[in-house]
């Protein structure tokens, strides 16, 4: 299995991991993650949260920011949108096969998008953990927000990689798509499906409530079932995608 994604630096790789770009977007990344932290530190002493029955925001403050913040970076790094803003270096990446198109997606871009994006859970992690613990949050529905701060992200990119593979690096088009996909999955769902909305769901951790479905199953089952199954259908496209260019360029 190959590895590229971790050390290529060349217009082949979509997003790789220890570019100039992808490190200084890593970097922003973490300090923002944070500042996070800082911003939603309790400002009084937790006996006061206790006695007036309150929570700490610190946990759904660096949670959903987190989750927006690695969501947004993941649909940006599956359409190939890492790039240096240089005309020149555009024209250079102009019509390159990457690697990620080069490889069987179930071995290598699948792989790629999934490390990464445990790479960024585990730059958060720190902050995320501490923040869980300043709001009293059960070991349970902390263990249930991190698979929520897994699956969106990864979500974001098999979709905005299945918009590359279709329409392109460069097109208006491809880009608006991905941006209406983030805004109807982390706001316009909040009106119709709360319980597949990931802000929602994480809220309702924060708050220890359940959202109602209209279903004989509770919110965080529904949205595990709903999201890994596009997750899968997206792999799948990708993956006949991919093996039907490359058995094309075989036999050409």
């Amino acid at each position: 299995m190959r590895f590229d994604y971790l050390t290529d630096d060349s217009e082949k790789s979509l997003a790789p991991f220890f570019s100039p770009m992808m490190l200084s977007i890593t970097f922003n990344c973490v300090w923002i993650f944070g500042l996070l932290l800082l911003v939603f530190w309790p400002q009084k002493e937790l006996f006061y949260f206790l006695r007036d029955h309150k929570i700490p925001l610190a946990f759904l403050g660096v949670f959903v920011g987190t989750l927006l913040i690695s969501s947004y970076v993941n649909l940006r790094c599956g359409r190939g949108e890492i790039f240096q803003k240089y005309l020149s270096f555009r024209m250079v990446r102009e019509g390159v096969i990457t690697l990620e198109e080069k490889y069987d997606f179930l071995s290598y871009g699948l792989v790629q998008s999934m490390l990464h994006n445990i790479f960024f859970i585990l730059l958060a992690f720190p902050f995320l953990m501490l923040s869980a613990t300043i709001s009293g949050i059960s070991f349970q529905v902390f263990a249930q927000a991190l698979s929520i701060l897994f699956t969106a992200p990864l979500l974001c990119r098999l979709l905005s990689f299945l918009i590359y593979l279709l329409l392109g690096r460069w097109g208006l088009v491809g880009f608006v798509l991905t941006r209406f996909f983030f805004v109807f999955f982390f706001v316009a769902t909040g009106a119709f499906a709360a319980f597949a909305n990931p802000i929602l769901l994480i809220y309702a951790f924060y708050r220890g409530e359940e959202i109602l479905t209209g279903f004989q199953i509770n919110s965080y089952p529904l949205y595990i079932m709903i999201v890994t199954s596009a997750i899968l259908i997206l792999t799948l496209v990708n993956n006949a995608i991919i093996r039907h260019n490359i058995l094309k360029e075989r036999s050409t």
